[in-house]
């Protein structure tokens, strides 16, 4: 006989709150991108989803 199957209980995923920034903050964000800007555009190009364009 088969057995019978568990209820599944929704889980809701939430986002974490969105972090509001200084303009001093926002700006050395800026100034970093370039060195980040490589390993952006590398877990763009491995991700899975291609109907994002790169």
């Amino acid at each position: 006989m088969a057995e019978k199957l568990e209820e599944v209980q929704e889980v809701k995923v939430q986002r974490p709150k969105r972090a509001k920034l200084t303009a001093e903050e926002s700006l050395k964000r800026m100034e970093a991108f370039p060195e980040r800007k490589e390993q952006i555009v590398a877990t763009v190009r491995k991700s899975k989803d291609r109907s994002i364009s790169s």
